[in-house]
């Protein structure tokens, strides 16, 4: 064999050591990359959802500085029958504020409380245990600062939408194959499933990873 067949086969045995070393991290390297994007809106439902609030920032001797966590382009969703909100707070309100729930069509609202909240920061809010979100239904929540409780008209608030969708089987497998908090907050937030992304990340407050992902969603929809 001459001398130029010898290097040539010599280097083509690199080439392949050098892929079969590599091959194996592959899929591995395609996880992290998708899990990296971080939320990808659904494709359905595109019809714009915009938080309003009154026209005032707030109670006439205190602004309200409370703004919700949830992408504003488009409704977001959940795969929960009792989601949790979370709403940011710069600056802790001295008036009574209210969270309500209504399912369109009715006009008593499934769930209100008042809310305590004691200093600034991520507020959240759990759904009850008597409460429960139907599939493919959208319901209406607000969160309202009561700056006169005889005159509703100049309360301050804040009003968006939460559809809840089913739980397919491929991805409630994918999420029983999780192995953190963050690999279930990424499965969600690859889904479109903005709510249970958000929420899954946020409570995970033992997990670092988590808390920077959640931190990666707040970025991605410019509320960093």
């Amino acid at each position: 064999m001459s001398s130029s067949n010898k290097i040539l086969i010599s280097l083509l045995g690199l080439i392949l050591g050098v892929f079969s070393l590599l091959f194996p991290v592959y899929p591995n390297l395609a996880k992290g990359n998708r899990a990296n994007q971080g939320y990808v809106p659904p494709n359905k439902d595109k019809k714009q959802q915009n938080a309003v609030n009154s026209g005032s920032r707030g109670c006439p001797s205190q602004p309200a500085d409370i703004t919700p966590l949830i992408p504003k382009d488009h409704i977001p969703t959940t795969v929960s029958t009792r989601p949790s909100f979370l709403f940011l707070v710069k600056s802790k309100p001295e008036r009574t504020v209210r969270f309500s729930l209504v399912e369109p069509g009715i006009s008593q609202p499934l769930w209100e409380q008042e809310l305590t909240v004691e200093k600034p920061g991520v507020l959240s809010v759990s759904t009850p245990a008597h409460v429960s979100l139907k599939i493919n239904t959208k319901y209406v929540w607000n969160l309202v600062v009561v700056c006169n409780p005889t005159r509703p008209s100049e309360n301050w608030y804040i009003r968006a939408i939460v559809k809840r969708i089913s739980l397919s089987q491929q991805l409630a497998e994918k999420l029983d194959r999780a192995n953190s908090y963050y690999e279930k907050a990424s499965i969600f937030a690859l889904s479109g499933i903005w709510y249970d992304a958000l929420a899954t990340s946020y409570f995970a407050q033992n997990e670092s990873k988590a808390i920077s992902y959640f931190k990666q969603l707040l970025t991605q929809i410019n509320l960093d």
